[in-house]
């Protein structure tokens, strides 16, 4: 029987919220491309990362473990060395595995970025893990196609870059409460970067099959989308940001109004549109190179951004689901049904052992998330009790971990401190009822459920070669 294993195609992005995609229920969302990609697939309301923050939840969604089995659970540690990504899984079934635009799988606020870095194996490789700030793939792209324009693109450096010796080339922000719009033409910005890489790829791979991931660096800040997509939005449309009687704003956002509230989001919402539109460009390349019909396409992102909700800015515990509970979209077409909402709670560590089921190839003891297979064809309607989301700095100092239920968001931080959240009545997360009487039964039953899911997630990765 002649058969050819499917593509897989990651359209990975940082920092986006559920609530930038029209399809999942923000009528003020611009995501034409997206909400077509999920009326031909399946989406998911109730998808959880592992770990707020970038590296931690990359190298658990990339691997299909846990941050507590990884070893790591913040930003600024390389990824281990023996631990299995999802490419190295499946290149030897003969695929050609890619990685295009951000991978964040080395810290780089620490590294010249002129220098090449590994490249985990996979057989194309093109990295730039910020947009702008460093000489790296995407500076030396415009380089070469636009020269003249090559200013109008960079970033300051990150804070913690400097004292490198790194050339600082621009003093143009980077952070959320920022936003400008951005200078050069947008068929420029690194989404566009990472668009047309893909589509490079995509249109030069023939009939070996892929696995690739487009990591795109948006809507991560810095918040400046070219000008047609802030064009797309009225800010006084959007609602202010949801904060609690006791949650302070941080110092970012002092003395933010109205006005400066509704302008962050509104650029930020027109940062996802561009993003939107270049994934339209990646689809359409699919569909003209003819690769559609046998290719597993998967949209999600790494975690969300507080956006000025509970008087934050971007990420980081506790785990609200803001920045937890982020988009993710599945098109398989003849193989998954089409314009399907799935309402169960699934985790970001579930992707690996779905990818390698869709795939044909067995999924590895070590492998801790559940593949999502049987829920994705009907054949189950429930997946999981709960979602796990964990932080923490080295030696486990820190720790703190979230729990997500049906119902329920539980969390415990590094002091002991407890706080209890029922969204079915307090969807935004306000009203802690950790101290109510009435809700003491469910804390004992998530406190108990909490050690469980630590217990599982921190197993040791390690094989016993013998009895003793």
């Amino acid at each position: 029987m002649q058969y050819q294993r499917p593509n897989v195609l990651i359209l990975y992005t940082d920092q986006q919220r559920l609530d930038t995609l029209r399809c999942m229920g923000n009528p003020l969302a611009v995501s034409p491309n997206l909400d077509q990609l999920a009326q031909e697939g399946v989406r998911f309301s109730n998808y959880y990362v592992q770990n707020p923050i970038c590296m931690p939840s990359r190298m658990s969604f990339l691997t299909g473990r846990y941050c507590a089995s990884l070893g790591i659970g913040t930003n600024g540690i390389p990824f281990p060395e023996d631990a299995a990504a999802l490419h190295t899984l499946v290149k030897p079934y003969g695929y050609h595995t890619a990685q295009l635009g951000k991978l964040h799988f080395d810290p780089h606020s620490r590294r010249d970025h002129r220098n090449p870095t590994s490249d985990y194996g996979f057989d194309t490789f093109i990295l730039s893990d910020e947009p702008g700030c460093y000489d790296d793939a995407y500076t030396k792209w415009v380089e070469m196609v636009a020269p003249e324009q090559l200013p109008h693109v960079r970033t300051a450096l990150p804070p913690e870059a400097e004292g490198m010796g790194l050339p600082n080339y621009s003093d143009t922000p980077r952070n959320t409460h920022e936003p400008y719009l951005f200078a050069a033409d947008e068929q420029l910005s690194h989404t566009a970067f990472v668009a047309s890489e893909t589509c490079r790829f995509l249109e030069g791979i023939g009939d070996r099959p892929f696995l690739a991931i487009a990591g795109f660096y948006a809507p991560h800040p810095p918040i400046n989308p070219p000008p047609r997509f802030v064009e797309l939005f009225d800010p006084q449309q959007f609602p202010l940001p949801v904060r609690g009687p006791d949650e302070a704003p941080v110092p970012e956002l002092a003395g933010f109004g109205a006005e400066e509230y509704r302008q962050m989001i509104a650029y930020y919402h027109a940062l996802a549109a561009h993003v939107d539109d270049q994934i339209g460009r990646i689809l359409q390349t699919l569909e003209q190179s003819g690769l559609s019909g046998r290719t597993l396409v998967i949209f999600t992102s790494d975690h969300g951004e507080f956006l000025g909700d509970h008087g934050r800015i971007q990420k980081g515990m506790p785990g609200f689901d803001c920045v937890t509970n982020v988009p993710l979209i599945m098109r398989f077409p003849g193989r998954l049904p089409q314009n399907r909402l799935i309402d169960s709670l699934v985790e970001g560590v579930d992707i690996v052992p779905t990818i390698l089921e869709f795939c044909g190839v067995q999924i590895p003891e070590f492998v801790q998330g559940k593949s999502l297979k049987s829920l994705l064809e009907g054949q189950v309607q429930e997946h999981k009790e709960s979602a796990l989301i964990e932080f923490f700095q080295p030696f486990g100092r820190d720790r703190s971990a979230t729990l997500k239920t049906a119902r329920f968001t539980y969390h415990c931080a590094a002091d002991g401190r407890e706080a209890l959240f029922d969204r079915d009545v307090d969807r935004h997360e306000i009203k802690d009822v950790a101290a109510d009487p009435t809700y003491q039964e469910a804390l004992g039953e998530l406190r108990k459920l909490l050690i469980q899911r630590l217990q599982q997630a921190a197993f040791s990765a390690r094989f016993k070669t013998a009895e003793y």
